[in-house]
């Protein structure tokens, strides 16, 4: 799958319209876009994918996305990032599985990767794990993705703020690779 944002001509060759009719769905609100410093329009492929399944549009083999569940995990401590790369990557459940130790980085990742499933700690640096959570849940191109908390900071009020933006599912810090693996599948739907 095809991770780049995507220029309003490429957008027209996958949709088989003209670069205009591109520029008016952007417009119109139809289609979200960024636009770059020199004012180009950019489409994040998600947002495409998810614009062409609403209007009954083939989504062509290029944007699909690949068969191996995508997970990221994003935590500002090495050790846990390590335990999920190992339960969870090419060594444990074969999962494609990519790590940010930060919000900004987790951003970034979960934007280009479009995951699955994101495994989520609640305080990090800069930009914590409830604005990364509502950031997953409000963009058209990411809310698909569940999102498991993982915090030692498992508090009523934390719970019900990220349930509220739309987090599936929570574990308790410290926490080992089987129970990790356990609430990982019951979210992808594996069994």
């Amino acid at each position: 799958m095809t991770t780049k944002p995507l220029s309003t001509t490429k957008v027209a060759k996958f949709c088989h319209v003209s670069h205009a009719a591109v520029c008016n769905w952007v417009k119109a609100g139809k289609l979200q876009a960024y636009r770059t410093p020199g004012r180009q329009y950019r489409i994040e492929p998600g947002v495409l994918v998810e614009f062409m399944k609403r209007h009954g549009m083939p989504v062509p083999e290029e944007l699909h996305p690949s068969r191996a569940k995508r997970i990221v995990v994003v935590d500002d401590e090495p050790e846990i990032a390590n335990l999920a790369m190992r339960v969870l990557g090419a060594g444990g459940a074969g999962y494609e599985v990519k790590t940010a130790p930060d919000g900004y980085t987790a951003g970034r990742l979960v934007h280009s990767m479009l995951p699955n499933l994101v495994v989520l700690d609640i305080r990090m640096p800069g930009i914590d794990g409830i604005a990364v959570c509502r950031s997953i849940k409000t963009n058209p191109a990411t809310h698909h993705a569940k999102v498991l908390v993982v915090t030692a900071y498992a508090t009523d009020e934390n719970v019900k703020r990220l349930r509220d933006l739309g987090a599936e599912d929570f574990l308790e810090k410290p926490f080992d690779g089987p129970a990790l693996t356990r609430k990982v599948r019951k979210l992808i739907g594996e069994p």
